[in-house]
């Protein structure tokens, strides 16, 4: 991915930031298949033309995108500013997952990643992704417990056994895919370590 050329303010970087930017090799292989997996779960379909990635922070994935109508939404206006940097020539606009500004069925994918494990509400956030995706939608959330584990082996968040503090959600890919399966039909499953990532319909 191509890292923002401008000097970044030290304080606007998230830890999701610092993560897409590590100098850690491991962390850059584990990135590179995750979005790799992610590429390869949308190429085959069909009529893509308007995308929504909700909670896009500074838009790294929509920067590994090859689409040509991509909206990215995220609650965090640093991370909106550092993905404008990143991404001119998409839409990017401040909101909620629960409450998304957009008309029903008004994107042919809607993409949500390592969001919702941060969300006391998912199932309302679920119904919200499911309103706005015309048809198709890939979710991803970190695969329990070995994201835990995997920090925890790396000396991150060690008093909390590798659990990062700012997710309030923990599922298995089991777990994951059974609630996904409420509100879509499951078409695929992959898990690209240590993530679980689900492309389904509505």
């Amino acid at each position: 991915m191509n890292k923002v050329d401008n000097p970044i303010n030290p304080d606007l970087r998230s830890g999701n930031y610092k993560k897409y930017n590590s100098r850690n090799p491991l962390m850059g292989m584990v990135i590179s298949n995750f979005t790799e997996n992610l590429k390869a779960a949308i190429a085959p379909l069909d009529n893509i033309n308007k995308v929504i990635d909700i909670g896009c922070g500074e838009g790294f994935i929509i920067n590994c995108l090859d689409l040509p109508d991509v909206t990215g939404v995220d609650i965090s206006k640093n991370a909106l500013k550092l993905a404008r940097d990143r991404n001119r020539n998409c839409n990017l606009c401040a909101g909620s997952v629960y409450e998304l500004s957009f008309k029903k069925d008004s994107f042919d994918l809607a993409i949500a990643t390592e969001i919702l494990e941060h969300l006391e509400k998912p199932d309302s956030a679920l119904k919200e992704i499911r309103r706005v995706s015309r048809d198709y939608c890939l979710l991803s959330v970190p695969n329990e417990p070995y994201f835990r584990t995997m920090n925890f082996l790396r000396g991150k968040n060690l008093k909390r056994f590798g659990n990062d503090i700012e997710h309030v959600q923990n599922w298995s890919s089991e777990e994951f895919v059974k609630l996904v399966g409420k509100y879509f039909k499951v078409l695929e499953v992959r898990k690209p370590f240590p993530w679980t990532m689900v492309l389904c319909r509505k």
